[in-house]
C-alpha cells in the first residue's frame, strides 16, 4: 500500500464542523509550505480593496508639496482591453499647479490630487517582492513635462535622517529629473538605510535609463545584507551591506508629484510653469509577495498564472494569516484573525504581535518572529495598539459580524486549528507516540485510499 505521512495542520475549510473527522485542504494554487501575499486586483470598487487590507491614503503632506493632496477617487479598477475578464488597478494623478507659484514647498494657487495604495501589514522584508506594471510616459491629458513618479516600494514608518527605517524602490521618472538635468525617462532602483541624503553610506541608488512605456514585471530580491532587482527578468542592479533593508516594510504603491531640483544647480524644479490641468496614470495587474524565499524573477510570471489557474484572487497567509478569495468572493468583506499569548501585545490593525523586549519602537524580530516597539504600537488608536496582560485574541471585520452572515445554505468557513489525531471515526489510520513539545499522539500513517 502507499502511504502519506501526516502530522498536524492548520486546515481552512468549508462544512459544518460536526461533520469533520479529518480535514485537509489548502489555499488554491499555493503551496502549503509558501507564506505570500497575492492580489490580482479583480475588484470593482475600493471598499473591497480596503476590505482585503489595503490602505488607501487621504491625508495631505509628502512626498512631493507639503500641501499636496492625496484621494481615494485617484484608485479605481479598469477592464483589461486584451482580456475582458481581467481587472487593473489604476493609480492617478493631477494637477493645475504652476511651478512659479510654489514658495516653500507649498503651492499658493491650483491644486495637486495624488494616489498611494499600501498594505496596512508592516510584514514585507526578506523574500521575493513583484508586480506587474504599466508606466506611462506622457500624461493622458494636458501638457507634458512634471516631475511625475510613478513607484512601486518597500517602506517602514517614516523617520527623517534615523534608524529604524528601511526602504526599497522602483521609482519611474518618465520625465526625467531629480538633479540630473535630463529629461530622459529613467528608472531608478534603490535601497536607504536611513533618510539622509548628505552621506552616500546611508543609500544605494542606480539610475538605468530609457524608456519604459508600457507593460513590465518589476522584481526586488531582498535578503539579509542583500537586495537585487530585476525588470523583464532581466537583472538591474544590487546593493549588499548596511544600505540593505533590516527592518520589516510596508509594501506599496505611489503615484506623485515631485517639487526636488530638475538639475544640479536648481535653475528649475519638478511642476512645470504651466497652470493648465494635466493628468497621469499607472496601472497595477498584480502583486506578489513570497517570504524568506527567493523566487527566480523568470519564474514569476508562472506563480501568478498557477494562481490564476486555480481561480485564486487574493491570498495574505503571512505569519499565521488565512485570508484569501476567488473572484467571484472578491466583493465580501474579509476577516482575519490570530491569538497569542504574552505579557503584552500590539493589536496592529487588527493582527496581533507581540512588543518587543530589545527596543522600545520600530519593528524588531523575537523567538523566530516579528515584533512591534511598544512606543510604535503607542501611536494607534483604540481598539488598536497595546492590549492586554493575558493571552488574548483578535478578529478584525470589515463589518458587524450580524451584517456579514449570509442567508445562503451554503455552511459557513471557518479557521481554525485541527489536530488531526481528533477523528471521531477512522479507516487506515495509524496513531504514533508524538515526541515533540506538545506530546500526545499524532496521526504517522493514512492508507492512501482511505
Amino acid at each position: 500500500m502507499n502511504f502519506i505521512n501526516i502530522k498536524a495542520w492548520k486546515s481552512r475549510c468549508t462544512g459544518a464542523a460536526s461533520l469533520l473527522a479529518l480535514c485537509l485542504c489548502a489555499q488554491p494554487g499555493v503551496a502549503q509550505t509558501e507564506q505570500i501575499l497575492f492580489d490580482d486586483f479583480s475588484y470593482t470598487t475600493t471598499t473591497q480593496l480596503a476590505n482585503n487590507g489595503w490602505r488607501l491614503r487621504t491625508w495631505e503632506g509628502g512626498p512631493g508639496l507639503a500641501n499636496g493632496t492625496w484621494s481615494t477617487n485617484n484608485i479605481s479598477f479598469v477592464t483589461d482591453p486584451a482580456s475582458p475578464a481581467n481587472k487593473f488597478m489604476r493609480l492617478k494623478a493631477s494637477t493645475n499647479i504652476n511651478g512659479s507659484t510654489i514658495v516653500n514647498n507649498r503651492s499658493t494657487t491650483g491644486s495637486v490630487s495624488q494616489a498611494e495604495v499600501a498594505r496596512v501589514e508592516q510584514i514585507y522584508k526578506n523574500g521575493t517582492w513583484a508586480a506587474r506594471m504599466y508606466f506611462n510616459d506622457a500624461p493622458s491629458t494636458g501638457p507634458d513635462g512634471d516631475t511625475a513618479i510613478e513607484t512601486f516600494f518597500g517602506l517602514t514608518d517614516y523617520i527623517e535622517g534615523a534608524e529604524p527605517y528601511s526602504e526599497i524602490d522602483f521609482e519611474y521618472l518618465p520625465n526625467g529629473g531629480w538633479w540630473t538635468g535630463s529629461a530622459t525617462p529613467s528608472m531608478w532602483s534603490g535601497t536607504y538605510r536611513i533618510v539622509d541624503w548628505s552621506d552616500e553610506s546611508n543609500h544605494g541608488v542606480t539610475r538605468t535609463q530609457g524608456s519604459l512605456q508600457g507593460w513590465h514585471t518589476l522584481v526586488m530580491q531582498v535578503q539579509d545584507g542583500l537586495i537585487t532587482f530585476y525588470i523583464d527578468g532581466v537583472y538591474q542592479t544590487s546593493f549588499s551591506g548596511a544600505v540593505a533593508p533590516d527592518y520589516p516594510m510596508y509594501l506599496m504603491f505611489q503615484l506623485w508629484f515631485s517639487n526636488d531640483c530638475f538639475d544640479a544647480a536648481c535653475n528649475t524644479r519638478g511642476y512645470i510653469n504651466n497652470s493648465n490641468y494635466r493628468e497621469y496614470f499607472e496601472d497595477v495587474d498584480w502583486v506578489y509577495f513570497e517570504k524568506n524565499n527567493i523566487v527566480p524573477a523568470t519564474e514569476i510570471p508562472q506563480k501568478i498564472a498557477n494562481l490564476r489557474a486555480a481561480g485564486t484572487s487574493y491570498v495574505q497567509n503571512i505569519n499565521g494569516n488565512s485570508t484569501s478569495s476567488t473572484p467571484a468572493a472578491s466583493s465580501r468583506p474579509s476577516t482575519s484573525s490570530s491569538s497569542t499569548a504574552a505579557a503584552q501585545q500590539c493589536n496592529w490593525w487588527g493582527t496581533i504581535y507581540a512588543i518587543c523586549t530589545h527596543i522600545n519602537s520600530g519593528w524588531g524580530w523575537q523567538n523566530n518572529a516579528d515584533c512591534v516597539g511598544i512606543q510604535t504600537c503607542q501611536t494607534l488608536s483604540p481598539p488598536y495598539g497595546v492590549i492586554g496582560s493575558t493571552a488574548s485574541s483578535s478578529s478584525r471585520s470589515s463589518t458587524p459580524l450580524s451584517s456579514s452572515r449570509s442567508s445562503s445554505s451554503a455552511p459557513a468557513a471557518f479557521s481554525r486549528l485541527i489536530q488531526a489525531e481528533s477523528y471521531s471515526v477512522m479507516s487506515g489510520v495509524q496513531l504514533d507516540a508524538a515526541n515533540d513539545g506538545g506530546a500526545g499522539q499524532y496521526v504517522g500513517w493514512i492508507d492512501a485510499g482511505d
